[in-house]
């Protein structure tokens, strides 16, 4: 026999047992005797598990039938079940185990097994060099249809630039094929110290809050840049500190933040567990926004949340949590009108739409000029509280329900008059969004799907309202509206896998402009999504 054969025979003879021993318990009250003992023991011998593990699984599992009689089964220890016992004869019962418990077992047992055998290159005729084992590598890849249909009866998009409003399109339908890529790399440089960059696409290196490529430009090659670049600490196994270009540590949904959406600065993430059921979990960290040349204008994300995760039962989960981001310097500031001093740097580096602008250049006839130079009029205080609950009873289908609220506590529409604002009276500060999820998969990040099993299936249908100055708009969600505030509007979709970690998505997502100028957008969107 050779080295393949031997180990992948080794694979299966180790996932027999495991799937021995269950089947020893896979009926109600059922009686084990010592071959379950030795099935064990075989598990420990193979490095499966350790002895102190096997001493703890023995001790739960063994009980007195009948302690009164005295022909009653012998109750053992776990450690003298691991020895042999004192009486070799001595049958043991075993307690019920729920159905759903023991095929949660199986799997991660299932799956320690594999991984050992990955890690350990069973079955390789040439194994790899074992420094490569401290590199993990993933990425995916997306393809879409996208349309964007405009409402003809929109203003032209003239009336939204003499605003600031960075719009060159706002009556003619678009359809456009896209791409996305990104690939990641973690290495693990010690037990508590891991390094990692991800590459991704992008059409403008500029832009924080998209990755996607238009297809059509056959004259040049797509760009990719650093979308992640990070070193992570992890002292323990709830504690990770980060810093670099990092991904988004906070729980939300796709309302404040952008999925695409990155970080720069230092971070913490922790989760302790406080007992089987609760969990709580807490994020923060200082972001630099932008950085110009005189300090006291470095633009400033201070950002902490806070939340707990309550497991009411094996089949429904509660997650609540609040944060509290403080955006410094973010406001603009006009220049003199015959000064030398030059204050343009105090517009923000990116913008989508939305938020109320006041123009910094003044220009010789005021509100005319298209070419200004424009900045945010409203301070950035975001108040959010973000919940969901998990339903897993009508397994294998659950339902996840969504909410979200933001409020803007730097919002004063006094001071937004004496920085150069023109007010409507109708600006607002709030913003909410109201989310239901069902399918036979949660495995996603704000509705995007992180992984799939073939044939699972997603249905999906959101409303959300975010008011002018609620949130900073240049963070939101890049495919709602186009990008930004100041709309309101509904998102209804569906997803399938067509193969493991293969799906398709499809998404209708409209939107309306609340306050100005009308603005309508219907946006269709079909993804083919590959995940490795």
């Amino acid at each position: 026999m050779n080295d393949d054969a031997r180990d992948n025979m080794k694979i299966r003879y180790l996932l027999q047992i495991i799937l021995g021993i269950f089947s020893l318990l896979s009926s109600g009250m059922v009686i084990a005797d010592a071959s379950t003992v030795k099935l064990v023991n075989l598990l420990v011998q193979e490095g499966i598990l350790s002895k102190e593990k096997a001493d703890i699984l023995l001790k739960q599992v063994v009980e007195e039938v009948s302690p009164k009689t005295n022909d009653a089964p012998q109750k053992l220890t776990g450690e003298q079940a691991l020895q042999g016992g004192e009486d070799k004869g001595k049958v043991i019962r075993m307690q019920y185990v729920p159905e759903f418990v023991k095929q949660e077992m199986r799997e991660e047992i299932k799956q320690d097994v594999l991984a050992q055998a990955k890690n350990e290159h069973w079955g390789d005729r040439k194994p790899l060099p074992s420094w490569l084992d401290r590199f993990t590598w993933s990425g995916d890849v997306r393809l879409r249809y996208d349309t964007d249909f405009f409402s003809q009866a929109n203003a032209p998009p003239g009336v939204f630039r003499l605003a600031g409003v960075d719009v060159d399109n706002t009556q003619i339908d678009r359809l456009r094929w896209r791409v996305r890529a990104r690939l990641a790399v973690d290495v693990k440089l010690t037990d508590h110290f891991t390094a990692g960059v991800r590459l991704a696409t992008n059409g403008a290196s500029e832009n924080p809050v998209a990755a996607n490529q238009t297809l059509g430009d056959s004259d040049r090659s797509f760009a990719a840049f650093f979308d992640r670049l990070y070193i992570n600490y992890r002292p323990n196994d709830w504690l990770l500190l980060s810093g670099g270009k990092v991904a988004n540590p906070f729980y939300r949904t796709d309302m404040v933040w952008d999925p695409d959406l990155n970080f720069d600065g230092v971070m913490f993430s922790a989760r302790p567990k406080v007992n089987d059921r609760l969990l709580v979990f807490g994020a923060g960290g200082v972001f630099p926004i932008q950085e110009v040349d005189l300090a006291k204008n470095d633009k400033w994300l201070f950002g902490g949340q806070g939340g707990l995760e309550w497991n009411m039962n094996p089949q429904s989960k509660v997650t609540l949590a609040a944060a509290y981001y403080h955006y410094e310097n973010m406001t603009g500031k006009i220049s003199p009108l015959n000064g030398d001093v030059n204050l343009n740097t105090t517009a923000v580096q990116w913008r989508q739409k939305g938020n109320t602008l006041i123009q910094l250049n003044n220009p010789p006839v005021a509100g005319l000029d298209a070419g200004g130079v424009y900045g945010l009029a409203s301070e950035f205080h975001q108040l959010n509280l973000t919940g969901g609950i998990d339903l897993a009873t009508f397994n294998p289908v659950r339902i996840r329900l969504m909410g979200d609220y933001a409020r803007n506590l730097g919002f004063d529409p006094g001071k937004m008059r004496q920085r150069g604002a023109n007010l409507t009276g109708k600006e607002g500060n709030t913003a909410y969004q109201v989310r239901l999820d069902i399918g036979t998969t949660m495995l996603q990040d704000m509705g995007q799907l992180l992984a799939a099993k073939r044939h699972d299936w997603l249905l999906f249908g959101a409303f959300k309202r975010m008011e002018s100055d609620s949130l900073l708009d240049g963070f939101t969600d890049s495919e709602f509206y186009m990008g930004g505030t100041n709309a309101q509007g509904w998102i209804g979709g569906a997803a399938y896998a067509i193969a493991d970690n293969v799906w398709f998505t499809g998404r209708w997502l409209t939107a309306n402009q609340i306050i100005g100028p009308k603005l309508g957008i219907d946006i269709l969107q079909i993804d083919l999504t590959a995940r490795f």
